[in-house]
């Protein structure tokens, strides 16, 4: 399933004093040096950071700095030379990997549908050393390796110092203390928190090292984890008004937001994420009371909502056979996601409804709360198996379906547990590849009741990266294959993603 979405000459609605409002709340970031790796490695030999400096790098020498701990930000060498003086530029690669398995990958080898720039790899000819070397982009990374790729027989290059200038948006000191006695839950918690703090940029990014921008179905996730540490309260409303101050020209959200060089609508629709964004409204509302944020975003909140109604819901009640083509849900090639859509739709109809109250219009939330009703029947109809025991999308059992009509409940009383059980374990159904999908299974087990299975499954789940060596969550994590990838290559894959973030809001609110 490739999310590659090309409209010709496609303009982007903008609305000047939304973008204006979304402009002014854009946050000061924080920096922080980390001025030293804890450890380094020199041809597979491990030294010290001090002995570092006693050994000169020839051609084909390689050092591996580690920084102890993921970071976000822009790197500094300092270097210097030994041995004759310096009669030949200095020819070295930079190569910066999230985790130490990406510095197995060649990136010649890698031929996925993303493109190869994402690679975190530079190289440099260095004229003149001694030098201090600041390096322009900003990386997401613990690990870089230097090679020496040519000096000349007259010298060698000597790595003097490192140190990466660290940057967020969000402060630590405002986050809660939290007594978690448990070893295993405090341990996700904090992996969790850290996934955010490198994720919260000028914008609640979706991965500090790829795609450096602002996705909806993301955004719903990082502001859930944000109210309970963070509360990066005026970042999340500068991420509601940027996607609704930039929008398709029939007023949809687009699925991700471009912030630079200014604000503009991504040619993606992804329905799933285009729905939450009143969900993500409310729940902000629910935080912060904001009278002009309600004002503001109200009507283009509904907008998502009513233009699914009419134009992917059929007379019945139920979502269009062909809606997934336009629907997200989980990176997976075979899922049929009628079923799981029609969820996200009656809870989207759920959110216009309690947005309509807080509004004061009791006449629109009636009418929402009508059409929630309905759909919630037709779900009921159209999908559960009573034969099954389950909720069949397309004749398909999965997962996916279960979760999202659990949340938005259609899950007939007592059946959750038979219905999750089958899904779980029917040889060939649809897998869930993303922490985003885990999230929401995690989140319908609780509402089902089953709060063991969910602590229980938030463990293996969360706990398999960490067991792999990380020290912030990932984009896709398959704990029987752990170099998974829908992209086709690791080596892209985000190694600290926005939308695995969530044990430290779940570990909050249900688990201490």
């Amino acid at each position: 399933m490739e999310l590659i979405s090309i409209i010709p000459d496609f303009q982007p609605r903008n609305d000047p004093h939304l973008l204006r409002k979304a402009e002014a709340l854009k946050p000061v970031l924080q920096y922080t040096d980390f001025p030293a790796p804890v450890s380094c490695r020199v041809n597979g030999e491990q030294m010290t950071p001090e002995s570092l400096k006693e050994r000169p790098l020839r051609a084909g020498d390689q050092a591996i700095l580690d920084f102890g701990r993921h970071l976000v930000g822009h790197v500094a060498l300092n270097l210097s030379t030994a041995g004759s003086h310096q009669d030949a530029p200095a020819f070295l690669q930079l190569d910066f990997a999230e985790m130490a398995g990406e510095l197995n990958e060649n990136p010649e080898d890698y031929h996925g549908w993303l493109s190869r720039s994402w690679i975190q790899q530079e190289r440099l000819h260095l004229d003149r050393l001694p030098a201090e070397v600041s390096l322009p982009r900003r990386y997401a990374f613990r690990y870089l390796r230097l090679t020496v790729l040519d000096t000349s027989p007259k010298y060698q290059v000597v790595i003097q110092g490192a140190k990466c200038t660290a940057e967020s948006a969000a402060d630590w000191s405002s986050v809660p203390e939290k007594q978690i006695a448990d070893e295993e839950l405090k341990r996700i918690y904090d992996a969790s928190l850290r996934t955010l703090y490198d994720c919260t940029q000028d914008v609640l990014e979706d991965g500090p090292k790829r795609d450096q921008r602002l996705w909806l179905g993301d955004l719903r996730l990082e502001a859930l984890t944000s109210y309970v540490s963070f509360r990066s309260l005026d970042v999340i409303k500068r991420c509601l008004y940027l996607f609704a101050g930039t929008r398709f020209p029939d007023g949809r959200m687009a699925a991700n937001v471009f912030t630079e060089p200014e604000p503009a609508a991504d040619d993606t629709y992804l329905m799933d994420y285009a729905l939450l964004f009143p969900v993500v409204l409310q729940e902000y509302l629910e935080e912060t009371d904001d009278a002009e944020a309600l004002a503001d975003l109200l009507e283009p909140a509904l907008e998502q909502t009513d233009w699914v109604l009419d134009h992917w819901v059929d007379e019945n009640g139920v979502m269009k056979s062909d809606a997934g083509k336009v629907g997200f849900i989980d990176w997976s090639e075979s899922l049929n996601r009628d079923a799981a859509l029609q969820g996200v739709l009656i809870l989207s109809l759920d959110a216009c409804a309690a947005l309509c109250e807080k509004a004061g219009d009791g006449k629109r939330k009636a009418e929402y709360e009508e059409k929630a009703a309905t759909l919630r029947q037709a779900a009921g109809r159209a999908f559960w198996s009573e034969k099954e025991q389950c909720f069949l999308s397309g004749g398909q059992i999965s997962m996916h379906s279960q979760v999202w009509l659990t949340l938005a409940g259609v899950m007939p009383e007592g059946k959750a547990k038979a219905a999750f059980d089958k899904a779980l374990n029917l040889p060939g159904a649809p897998k869930m590849n993303t922490p985003y999908m885990h999230h929401y299974y995690v989140a319908a087990l609780l509402k089902a009741g089953l709060k063991d299975e969910a602590e229980a499954h938030l463990r293996a789940y969360w706990g398999s990266m960490l067991n792999a060596g990380a020290d912030t969550f990932w984009e896709c994590c398959d704990p029987d294959d752990l170099s998974a990838s829908p992209y086709g290559g690791m080596i892209v894959n985000s190694y600290c993603h926005a939308w695995s973030c969530t044990p430290a809001y779940l570990i909050d609110k249900y688990f201490i």
